[in-house]
């Protein structure tokens, strides 16, 4: 993933969590940032070191603070400030491919799912599809998702790659 699509991914994702609190227009600017930032065929980190963030149309001060909080650090104080209001589980959820912050707590509200196990076992169930908006196709889109939500967890398990990494260490 391009460094602009990752910047365009988090704007999304915080224009997504003002819309669930009701800030229509915080989220309207952020979604056109992301947008016009999604769209550059210049990299974005040649426009941050010129110091032109916000020469980008849609972006003003807060949404460049946040970008270049992002380019410089990999995170955004932003994005993890507003996550602190939902529930836990759904902030899993959320990193689901395809599942946002509304379909999360949709879920949430209107089923209780509050973790990928149990959004798993209503998918199997078939009760996605009794939601409005959802259907079998978002069910086995979810499905597919935890599949390859799992698969990226067990590379990284600590447990499971440090007999390697102490090779390695030893090995030098």
């Amino acid at each position: 993933m391009s460094v602009n699509a990752e910047v365009a991914e988090i704007l999304y994702e915080i224009s997504e969590l003002y819309a669930l609190r009701g800030e229509q227009y915080r989220s309207r600017a952020y979604m056109m940032a992301a947008q016009r930032i999604g769209s550059l065929t210049e990299d974005i980190r040649k426009i941050w070191q010129r110091g032109e963030l916000q020469s980008i149309p849609g972006v003003g001060k807060s949404i460049a603070a946040v970008i270049e909080e992002y380019l410089e650090t990999g995170q955004s104080s932003k994005l993890e400030e507003l996550r602190e209001g939902l529930p836990r589980g759904v902030m899993e959820i959320i990193e689901l491919d395809g599942v946002g912050p509304k379909k999360a707590m949709r879920l949430y509200e209107e089923l209780g799912i509050n973790s990928i196990e149990e959004l798993e076992k209503a998918a199997k169930a078939g009760k996605i599809r009794r939601l409005k908006g959802f259907g079998p196709k978002t069910e086995e889109n979810i499905l597919r998702s935890i599949e390859e939500y799992r698969r990226r967890q067990e590379r990284f398990l600590l447990g499971a790659i440090l007999p390697v990494i102490d090779e390695i260490v030893a090995y030098m």
